[in-house]
């Protein structure tokens, strides 16, 4: 298939991808904080506390949610006018099914979160797609960026935490770094 490479789309969106291939990995970052003490480092290593597996779950039922809304015709299939028929024709979207979400990293930002402790939250989803048509993949990660990005912004996605993987209260909020830059890419590289 053709190649696009790290074009910059809007909302900071680079593209990367084969569009022959049907492994993608979508990267979102949105910050976190606490006055709890736990730093990425914490987090990361699940030090005393499973912070981590929360907001991997929280990912994993909101990402899905989006897919199902937006491409696998639950709803009717909203996006760009598909009826549940186009869409089953034009194609499918699901996450992977083993560890669909990782966070990559977590890094310290500047203390302006109004917590004790500001933190970037780096995470990949990986989904599997079949699409007829070249620009879905574009579609898929729009719509898994203003997903997620929506979902930080009313609460949703916090609420998705599991509460038992709460010890410390933590606060979500969008990443200001560029308004949950994300980039799509072939995850057979």
């Amino acid at each position: 298939g053709s190649m696009l490479r790290a074009s910059t789309l809007s909302k900071g969106v680079t593209l990367d991808n084969d569009v022959s291939s049907t492994g993608y990995n979508v990267l979102i970052t949105y910050e976190i904080g606490n006055s709890c003490g736990l730093d990425g480092d914490a987090i990361m290593d699940e030090d005393d506390n499973t912070l981590k597996q929360g907001l991997i779950a929280a990912t994993e039922t909101i990402a899905s949610g989006i897919l199902a809304e937006s491409f696998n015709g639950n709803n009717g299939g909203t996006t760009r006018g598909h009826s549940k028929r186009n869409v089953k024709n034009d194609g499918w979207v699901v996450l992977k099914d083993e560890d669909p979400v990782t966070i990559t990293n977590i890094v310290p930002m500047p203390s302006n979160c109004g917590e004790e402790i500001c933190l970037l939250v780096i995470s990949k989803i990986q989904v599997v797609m079949q699409f007829d048509s070249d620009d879905q993949e574009y579609s898929v990660t729009l719509a898994i960026a203003d997903g997620m990005n929506a979902s930080v912004q009313d609460g949703s996605f916090s609420n998705a935490i599991p509460e038992d993987t709460l010890s410390c209260p933590t606060m979500v909020s969008s990443s200001t770094m560029s308004h949950f830059a994300l980039a799509l890419s072939s995850s057979s590289q």
